[in-house]
């Protein structure tokens, strides 16, 4: 009886394993290369010269909620991990920046998530009053940031309709598509391969499942032939049509 009442359970009453566990950076933890800012393609200069590129390694925290927000963030390698604590304790997951994303447009002057990094991670930091400053000056470097703005808008509104509506296979499905997607992919001898460097916990925290939920869907997909795991964390798709069917996109 436990075991059906749990799989009926809304997204919002799973229970979500994970706990925010913010590190502050040491020192040695993050490099400044004042510069040395790294160009998004098809981005004004002006924006290159109010930026610094930064090296945050594994773990590092990047922002914390609640902290004034001073800065914005463009992902430009590595992969990160923007979550809120519950009042509860338990966290959410909000999504998992990576290369070409923006992280930090909270419009109350405070952080509303905490940001780390899952793997060193390069970032360029924009002082948020320049910033803010250059795009009000600059329309050609504001409407190519509306466009970013845009695109991560979108994907978290397939997130909200992920949560709301499927069950915990279309979520994983539609979560390794969405991965597979905005990653660069490598040819395996049955499919394309992509890394999914995050832990389960991180992407049963982000679904609204449970680690064991995740865990056994994975074997679900791999025992199908849908997926293949060279490792813990690199991805084969070896169906994508299967996939993208269960997913129901």
């Amino acid at each position: 009886m436990a075991a059906a009442q749990a799989m009926m359970q809304t997204p919002a009453q799973a229970r979500l394993p994970g706990r925010v566990s913010a590190r502050p950076l040491p020192p040695s933890a993050i490099g400044l290369q004042a510069g040395a800012v790294v160009p998004l393609p098809g981005m004004t200069d002006a924006l290159g010269r109010i930026g610094q590129t930064m090296v945050i390694r594994r773990n590092g925290v990047l922002q914390e909620a609640g902290a004034a927000a001073e800065y914005v963030y463009r992902v430009v390698d590595g992969q990160m991990r923007a979550q809120q604590l519950l009042p509860d304790g338990r966290r959410h997951v909000i999504r998992f920046p990576a290369a070409g994303d923006f992280v930090g447009f909270d419009e109350q002057g405070d952080c509303a998530s905490t940001v780390e990094a899952i793997t060193d991670c390069t970032v360029v930091r924009y002082p948020r009053r320049k910033f803010d400053a250059l795009l009000a000056g600059d329309a050609g470097a504001g409407q190519q940031i509306l466009r970013l703005i845009c695109r991560q808008l979108s994907a978290s509104n397939r997130m909200l309709m992920l949560l709301g509506r499927k069950t915990a296979a279309e979520r994983m499905a539609s979560f390794l598509l969405d991965m597979a997607g905005r990653r660069q992919v490598a040819a395996a001898a049955d499919g394309v391969r992509f890394s999914l460097p995050m832990s389960r916990g991180d992407i049963a925290d982000h679904l609204g499942l449970t680690v064991e939920t995740v865990s056994r869907t994975f074997t679900q997909f791999r025992r199908r032939r849908l997926i293949a795991l060279a490792d813990r964390h690199d991805v084969v798709v070896l169906d994508r049509d299967a996939l993208e069917e269960i997913a129901g996109d």
